[in-house]
């Protein structure tokens, strides 16, 4: 099992195509960024989980979508 994100648009009725994320791991207060990546057009990492099954380390991850700016870049 690996780490996956999927985000919809529910405002337009669909996928979040283009919407910048980016992967943090965490520790002791500590963020550590991982990997930025655009959606695709299915609102998910482009090429598969985030992290496979082999990268994924136990351990505590925060996913930061830039909501804000995919909404501006469609005049909302």
């Amino acid at each position: 099992m690996g780490l996956s994100t999927h985000v919809l648009d529910t405002m337009h009725g669909g996928p979040a195509a283009g919407m910048a994320v980016e992967l943090y791991s965490t520790s002791g207060g500590q963020a550590t960024l991982v990997k930025r990546f655009l959606l695709d057009a299915d609102g998910r990492h482009p090429g598969g989980p985030v992290l496979d099954a082999a990268t994924l380390r136990r351990g505590t991850y925060r996913l930061v979508f830039d909501v804000a700016a995919y909404f501006r870049a469609r005049g909302v």
